[in-house]
């Protein structure tokens, strides 16, 4: 009998309660954890950010046995113990780092069925010695972090990683988890041959980071765009990526000149020197890290704000890893790349240095597709999401490329040849060809394979090559077309591509050389010295207990604490990640605080009207132009359908604004929307069986209402904190 039941579901939503503090799993959590439950293999691809470790922690911690996780960095498995630890979780690391006693002791513990969780580097766990000493403990499960280091079509390919297939051999009914946030196509497919992992079930999460704003700037003074970027992030928490050493250290040099806490870190540095930067930055003594790639993978620090880009990464896998270490708690972040033409040839350079000519040409694919990224007319969202199979249905409209649209026009023609052109040459070659074509070249290629004799030789003679090759990334972006990396990046029509020529225009982003992009952040509501004074209490009890400021809460936790103003146990175990364990360590010095600000009247409720509105808890992006053009008006007391017909919308698309500002944590008068139904509507939905669908939550209400206005009700429930 599967022990997926709703028996398991409700002692996995206990554990995430009591030790966790959350009230609810995120997407795919719970059946990832009913999948190893059941004893069966899983292979998860999620955000950073999203989730991953509660995907094995759980399991772990509900299955007899210790649960052994496979990681490649010594730090991330320190901040993940630590942090178990804090939450009252039995759980310990097994690496060099330790030492001959500390080793002996964690041996000892493990031996005895004393661990929950133990963290091993992949070299140690395949040794002969302890090979042998896991044939003689009892082992919940294996989990596999960062899976995509064991394969060679990965951005960061580990040799001992590839060995770990042995595992399946050696352990054939323990139940597998391998774990990754960046993995395209032919990626996870290795990783899933590599590791013995072709029965186990896949579970894609979206690779959408809805908080972080994509940002590209064209390069030009760098230290100064740097300089008033950081402007907009006083005293935050950020990494600036740098390509060479020397750049690293030279920025951290300027920055501190210009009274910014930075410091430098790359693998040059004496490793106890880079130790004690990783440890300052995450006890927030150090603010901004300058760093080669060399640095991130192994923090664990959730509330970094920002990440920039000071040269052009390698490949978007690498990108989108190394923006991910920016927001991971879900509060508003932002990305800021600053692309110039030098870093292209720069990388080009590096790559020609790769021996191996298949991973060259992978290299040079990666590289290519992080160019189109970076010169992108459209969504940067989407062109990011596109990169990893994920269809993203409208403008995301938290990008530069959204706050400040360039012009477009119609393109139909141009895709219609190039339609043409793709078909011609029979799916073979890649876009720089392709552009050769169209433009009517005579080179030796094109002449060789009688290419000069197609229909569309020279049909785009009249376009030069870049705004050429702007039309062809565009039309990949938009799903026209793929680039196929197992073939040369040949472009490749995809069914969408059928529709070219015979319905709507294709409107395209007209070329324009050079990026230039200002617009303003917006903040998440709360009451700012409230956070303040809990984040100094904070501060003092995570020195106390020499552990970083994140351990004891995230910002998050202190965030809802400052919106919601807890003065009780009730409430304040009511907040998101507030554990039983944490309650009891650190719930009165925390509710002291927050009674002494309220009774002193500095955390009254905000009124509108002469109407007290309530503080509501920000659970998605900041607002764009749109959003707050609408916020605006509402405020001026102008109804949505004066709205809807003023921006020449439907009333359903301001609905659907209406939710997104709730989510931002802005206030819209759902009760008022609602009616004279809105406390029955309440009460319904706090009755509502916690395993049904959304679809049959609404079937059985008593209430009429459409899916926006449904969605409007569930998203103002969220932000008050009931949901």
């Amino acid at each position: 009998m599967k022990m997926a039941t709703k028996k398991v579901k409700q002692q996995a939503r206990n554990v995430l309660q009591e030790t966790f503090g959350y009230d609810a799993f995120r997407p795919m959590q719970e059946e990832i954890i009913c999948t190893l439950m059941d004893g069966k293999d899983a292979f998860v691809l999620m955000p950073t950010g999203g989730g991953k470790s509660l995907c094995y922690q759980i399991p772990a911690m509900m299955r007899d046995g210790t649960g052994i996780v496979v990681s490649p960095l010594i730090s991330l498995m320190k901040d993940q113990v630590d942090a178990l630890t804090a939450c009252g979780v039995k759980a310990a690391y097994y690496n060099s780092s330790l030492k001959a006693a500390e080793a002996k002791e964690v041996l000892e513990r493990f031996e005895s069925g004393d661990l929950d969780l133990l963290y091993v580097a992949p070299e140690r766990l395949l040794s002969k010695g302890f090979l042998a000493k896991l044939e003689n403990v009892k082992l919940a499960m294996f989990a596999i972090d960062e899976a995509h280091c064991v394969s060679q079509w990965g951005h960061d390919f580990r040799p001992e990683y590839v060995r770990l297939g042995e595992l399946r051999d050696i352990f054939p009914n323990l139940p597998m988890l391998a774990l990754t946030a960046t993995a395209d196509e032919h990626t996870r497919e290795d990783i899933s041959d590599r590791l013995n992992l072709g029965k186990a079930k896949r579970f894609v999460a979206s690779f959408d980071r809805p908080n972080i704003r994509y940002l590209v700037a064209e390069k030009r003074q760098p230290l100064t765009q740097i300089l008033q970027f950081l402007e907009g992030w006083p005293n935050c928490s950020g990494v600036i990526y740098c390509l060479s050493r020397k750049r690293v250290e030279d920025l951290a040099v300027n920055l501190q000149r210009h009274g910014i806490r930075a410091a430098a870190y790359h693998a040059g540095i004496p490793g106890r020197s880079r130790e004690k930067v990783q440890d300052d930055f995450l006890r927030d003594r150090v603010k901004v890290i300058v760093a080669t790639i060399a640095f991130g993978m192994g923090v664990d620090k959730p509330n970094v704000r920002f990440v920039i880009h000071h040269d052009l990464p390698k490949s978007i896998e690498s990108y989108y890893q190394e923006t991910g270490r920016a927001g991971r708690d879900g509060l508003e972040s932002e990305a800021l790349m600053l692309y110039g033409s030098g870093d292209v040839n720069l990388v080009r350079r590096l790559i020609e240095n790769v021996e191996n000519i298949d991973q060259r040409r992978v290299e040079v694919h990666k590289l290519n597709s992080m160019v189109a990224f970076s010169e992108a007319l459209t969504c940067r969202r989407r062109v990011l999401l596109g990169y990893f199979g994920e269809a993203l249905d409208e403008p995301c409209g938290n990008c530069d490329i959204c706050l400040d649209p360039p012009e477009t026009y119609d393109a139909t023609e141009f895709a219609e040849a190039a339609l043409q052109c793709v078909r011609e040459v029979n799916g073979n070659f890649g876009m720089g060809y392709i552009v050769d074509v169209l433009r009517g070249s005579k080179n030796a290629r094109i002449l060789e394979h009688k290419h000069d004799q197609l229909k569309s030789h020279g049909t785009g003679a009249d376009v030069n090559a870049d705004e050429w090759t702007s039309i062809l990334r565009q039309l990949v972006h938009h799903g026209y077309f793929i680039q196929d990396v197992s073939r040369r990046a040949a472009m490749l029509p995809t069914k969408k591509a059928e529709h070219i020529g015979t319905g709507e225009p294709i409107m395209l982003a007209k070329y324009q050389p050079g990026i230039r992009r200002h617009f303003k952040r917006l903040g998440t509501p709360r009451d700012e010295a409230l956070f303040k004074k809990l984040a100094l209490l904070r501060e003092e009890l995570a020195e106390q207990e020499d552990v970083p400021p994140h351990v004891v809460f995230s910002d998050v936790t202190l965030t809802e604490m400052s919106q919601r103003k807890p003065v009780t146990e009730d409430a304040l175990r009511r907040i998101s990640g507030v554990g039983q364990h944490k309650l009891e360590q650190y719930g009165s010095a925390f509710i002291a605080v927050i009674d002494k600000h309220v009774a002193s009247g500095d955390g009254k409720a905000a009124k509108r009207g002469g109407k007290e509105i309530p503080m509501l808890i920000a659970k998605g992006p900041g607002l764009n132009e749109t959003q707050t053009y609408i916020l605006a008006q509402y405020r001026k007391g102008v109804s949505l359908q004066d709205i809807a017909a003023a921006q020449g919308v439907s009333d359903t698309t301001v609905l659907k604004h209406y939710v997104a500002i709730i989510r931002a944590g802005q206030f819209i008068d759902v009760p008022a929307f609602i009616g004279d139904d809105f406390d029955t509507l309440m009460k319904e939905l706090d009755d509502a069986d916690p395993y049904a669908s959304l679809t049959e939550i609404k079937r059985d209400l008593s209430v009429e209402l459409s899916n926006d206005e449904f969605r409007l009700a569930l998203a103002w429930r969220e932000a008050i904190g009931v949901a």
